[in-house]
């Protein structure tokens, strides 16, 4: 059974995981194209950056088999699952998508499926509402075992102030650039 330390601890890693994520698509939508144009390679190894990394920490998080938060309780007893399943065919999809990814072309850059790499990523295309989708149901999952394990953590308000704060600052931080360096 998680420990309220532990359960935190992959709470402040989900959030983590989820800023990046903010800050990826709020740089889609904020960076005019002008903008990128001028500074092409440097918005695209940004963006690169932030995606994989948004991707990376949600595969550890359906991925992590010590801390799994499986499915939701049934009981209330608070026995953990393996994460290899959601109740829902297009979550088990994504997160399917999400591991192929991860496993085959950030985390081990499998040469064989490199020299396909177009293919690869075809097959396991997903798109920013895959995304939200996937972090709703983690959310709900984080807020299920909350409950259920009786921890006082408020994942719901964490899950606000993280969002908010990102996108304050990363506000901030692109009106820095206004500013001569």
């Amino acid at each position: 059974m998680l420990n309220k330390i532990d359960f935190e601890n992959i709470v402040r890693d989900f959030l983590f995981t989820y800023r990046k994520f903010l800050f990826y698509a709020y740089l889609h939508k904020r960076v005019n194209h002008d903008a990128y144009e001028a500074n092409r390679i440097t918005w695209d190894t940004l963006l690169i950056s932030l995606e994989s990394d948004a991707l990376l920490g949600l595969a550890k998080i359906l991925y992590d088999r010590e801390k799994s938060l499986g499915r939701p309780f049934n009981d209330g007893s608070g026995k953990t699952f393996n994460n290899e399943e959601f109740n829902n065919e297009e979550l088990n999809e994504i997160r399917k998508k999400i591991l192929n990814l991860r496993h085959d072309y950030l985390a081990h850059q499998n040469l064989s499926k490199m020299r396909n790499m177009d293919s690869l990523l075809k097959e396991n295309r997903l798109t920013g509402t895959d995304g939200v989708k996937m972090i709703d149901a983690l959310k709900s999952r984080f807020i299920q075992y909350e409950k259920n394990l009786k921890l006082d953590v408020n994942v719901q308000k964490l899950f606000t102030e993280s969002q908010n704060n990102a996108l304050n600052d990363l506000d901030s931080w692109l009106k820095s650039f206004k500013t001569a360096l």
